[in-house]
């Protein structure tokens, strides 16, 4: 971690537990508070999907071709700091520099239908990024595109 502070899952980044506690009617975060806390200084994780951040991962699909596979992570992102991607298995992460723009991207995700698509353009290169559809707000506004970006 880079900041002194303990980032928390952003309300689209969800366990088995807030599954459960949505089923009871129990009341969770909102893409809304993350805004308002991630403005306040509080870290969020948000996790998401990408081929192309921190490099491609090649994977054999017969007759000598190969596919970037489609990875597992977190982004951290937290006010001031420059966001953070960490890939969920292995120690792979990656530093996003700015400036940053970020594209919807169209398309749906593979096995993640509650996920959207973004091309995320930085200071190092364009990457290919999925989020949930609930922190797609938060990732814009994190992003400098504000809510209005669609």
């Amino acid at each position: 971690m880079t900041g002194s502070r303990t980032e928390r899952r952003s309300a689209g980044t969800q366990t088995m537990l807030d599954v459960l506690l949505r089923w009871t009617w129990i009341r969770r975060r909102t893409a809304a508070r993350d805004i308002t806390d991630f403005d306040g200084g509080q870290p969020l994780r948000v996790v998401g999907f990408t081929q192309s951040i921190g490099g491609a991962v090649k994977v054999s699909v017969g007759k000598g071709k190969q596919i970037a596979r489609l990875r597992q992570g977190y982004l951290r992102l937290a006010a001031g700091e420059p966001p953070l991607w960490k890939d969920a298995r292995g120690d792979r992460s990656v530093t996003l520099q700015a400036p940053f723009r970020l594209k919807p991207a169209g398309g749906k995700v593979r096995l993640a239908p509650k996920f959207e698509r973004y091309e995320l353009v930085t200071g190092a290169g364009t990457y290919d990024l999925a989020v949930p559809k609930e922190d797609g707000e938060l990732v814009r506004h994190a992003f400098g595109g504000g809510a209005g970006l669609r």
